[in-house]
């Protein structure tokens, strides 16, 4: 079993980093808190493995962890040093948005693992080990509160399995790749996730706001609110959540708070919120006059480029729907359904009509999807080049 060790100053970071630095791959996976214990997305955990050791690297520990960390990720950020993850989105993005970390080098066993096309993707890592390497591991541990201290033996044990087959695992399905003549995919799938950069959502109340069929005239008044939710949960630390749930804030926005009075016996609302200054602030919305919300800019409104097209226009986009499907059922017969989905998903085809195949498609995927056109006597010329929407 291999040693594991708990790290929880500046001082051990450097001396884990200057130990692996020269390591040619290193296996990876963190712990994070998002607005499910406290605000905001919160790193609660490093899971480190060189082939010999696994480091648990507590960042809540640290005095400073974005100057205190930064050897580690001087390494994530080099070149030469693969760094191996399971189901790595989540974790790069975080990365990114808090620390300004871009991984290079990527292997992502998920990825690995959908493109032997055997199942349909989002594999878990502990079905992943038991599928492939024949070993049962808890995962008992998945949920529990990662930002508390101290940690139980059985969440350090979860956190080092995370880590622990990740080089077994990778070697397993790349293996499994080579024989397939797929090994180029996986690192054009893996090259593309690092490029994958944080964004933040200057709306984020619309997504909301559409589940609960919020109406236009109904938007300011609802954004104000999530605002304010979002305002008192930072204050407090504390999820938005435990604020307000989101069918409160839909309430809310139908039958505001018009007085303290009703403020007080008003149900479902966190105390912080029934205080000054937050308490008046709510009261005041009920009454307050609002600038209508600004309208989407067209390339972000969802669908807008099919509903622009009509007559011949959108006749033309159809017949492009129409041969993509054809493709998607000359792969489902020549290869598999699962590799139907992975070369034409809904979301790709989509993409296909307006922005062309060279555009939107990885070259693995290209070329199959020009083999299988060629096989069955289609047109892939005519899908290659964006939509032309005049003329």
């Amino acid at each position: 079993m291999p040693d594991i060790q708990y790290i929880t100053d500046a001082a051990a970071v450097a001396q884990v980093a200057e130990a692996v630095r020269q390591q040619p791959r290193l296996a990876i996976d963190l712990e994070f808190d998002d607005m499910r214990y406290r605000y905001g997305r919160n790193l609660a955990l490093i899971q480190l493995f060189d082939g010999t050791t696994v480091y648990l690297i507590d960042p809540l520990a640290l005095t400073n962890p974005a100057h205190d960390l930064e050897p580690l990720w001087a390494i994530l950020r080099d070149p030469e040093v693969a760094i191996v993850f399971h189901s790595c989105k989540s974790d790069i993005l975080l990365l990114d948005e808090l620390y300004d970390v871009h991984v290079r080098t990527i292997i992502d066993t998920s990825v690995q693992y959908t493109l032997l096309a055997e199942a349909d993707n989002n594999i878990s890592l502990g079905r992943l080990i038991q599928q492939e390497l024949g070993l049962e591991v808890d995962k008992g541990e998945q949920k529990s509160n990662w930002l508390k201290r101290p940690l139980t033996d059985a969440q350090m044990q979860y956190a080092a399995n995370d880590v622990l087959y990740l080089f077994e695992l990778t070697d397993r399905l790349q293996a499994k790749l080579a024989a397939l003549g797929r090994t180029a995919w996986a690192a054009q799938e893996n090259k593309a996730l690092e490029e994958v950069r944080y964004s933040r959502d200057e709306r984020p109340y619309l997504r909301l706001a559409g589940k609960y069929r919020i109406q236009p005239q109904e938007l300011p008044m609802f954004r104000d609110l999530f605002m304010l939710r979002d305002e008192v949960a930072r204050y407090i630390d504390r999820p938005t959540y435990m604020v307000a749930s989101n069918d409160r804030l839909a309430e809310l926005t139908r039958l505001p708070v018009t007085s303290s009075g009703h403020l007080r016996n008003a149900p479902g609302l966190h105390p912080e919120l029934k205080r000054s200054p937050f308490a008046e602030r709510l009261v005041e919305l009920a009454t307050e006059d609002r600038a209508p919300e600004p309208a989407l800019p067209a390339e972000q409104r969802r669908f807008p480029f099919r509903r622009r097209l009509t007559g011949a226009k959108a006749a033309q986009a159809d017949a492009r729907e129409a041969l993509l499907m054809a493709l998607k059922t000359h792969l489902a017969e020549d290869h598999s359904p699962i590799m139907a989905n992975l070369v034409l998903s809904n979301r790709l085809i989509a993409e296909i009509i307006e922005l062309g195949a060279d555009q939107s498609l990885r070259p693995w995927q290209r070329a199959l999807l020009l083999e299988t056109a060629e096989r069955h006597g289609l047109d892939f010329g005519q899908l290659a080049e964006p939509f032309d929407t005049k003329g």
